[in-house]
């Protein structure tokens, strides 16, 4: 693990299907860091049984989006955790540029170096990366038919088992809405970082040793500096 006299702070920012998730977390295990997700903390928050909770379950299920103020006082919350000590990976958050205006004064309070890295790729290839996926039932191995498929048809690589599941929110329609929203939030979000000489931009459209590899290297090279 590299260590640095400050705590890593990491904001990973990508499209859906960028896969900037299953990086979040190879990564959080390399450095020994915890992946913070809004959605890992939305579903613990929702389980609750309390009226807080069930305001959250409500709003998640007719498909709204709770308010920045919400997600503000999750994230302080988490973020005073003892784990991010030595840093966290921050996936899914910020998501608009009022987030990323807060997360600022917050991560102000204590000495952090921050990291803002952007995952790219081309819209096509975003589209069939998520309408292409499906995973097996039993073991929960993930595939792709455009890019991945079993290497036998039908039968799961890992376990044998003949039984797949395809998301329902995966079609065309809907994932092609789900970028048009992420370009309307969430791009203002990469300049704002941009503006500060903060962002790193990695190309996406390679395969996820690749991407990784990408990624820790730019860690690696800024380790230096984020111990001085």
């Amino acid at each position: 693990m590299m260590r640095s006299r400050k705590p890593l702070v990491i904001i990973m920012i990508g499209p859906p299907g960028s896969g900037k998730g299953t990086q979040s977390s190879k990564i959080g295990a390399s450095l020994g860091i915890p992946k913070i997700s809004t959605g890992d903390i939305l579903r613990a928050v929702a389980s609750e049984k309390t009226l807080f909770a069930e305001s959250i379950r409500n709003t998640i299920s007719s498909g709204g989006l709770v308010s920045d103020e919400i997600l503000a006082t999750l994230i302080k919350s988490r973020l005073a955790s003892s784990d991010c000590e030595n840093g966290f990976i921050l996936d899914g958050y910020p998501r608009n540029t009022e987030q990323a205006i807060y997360l600022e004064s917050l991560l102000s309070e204590a000495k952090y170096y921050i990291v803002v890295v952007e995952i790219d790729l081309p819209e096509d290839v975003l589209i069939k990366r998520v309408t292409g996926r499906f995973s097996c039932k039993l073991c929960g191995a993930i595939y792709n038919k455009y890019f991945r498929e079993t290497k036998k048809k039908g039968v799961c690589d890992e376990c044998g088992s003949l039984e797949f599941v395809y998301r329902s929110d995966d079609s065309e329609v809907v994932v092609t809405e789900r970028l048009r929203e992420y370009a309307r939030q969430t791009l203002p979000v990469i300049d704002f970082y941009k503006s500060k000489k903060m962002l790193h931009k990695i190309d996406g459209n390679k395969t996820a040793c690749d991407v990784y590899t990408d990624l820790m290297s730019i860690f690696s090279q800024l380790n230096e500096s984020a111990g001085q």
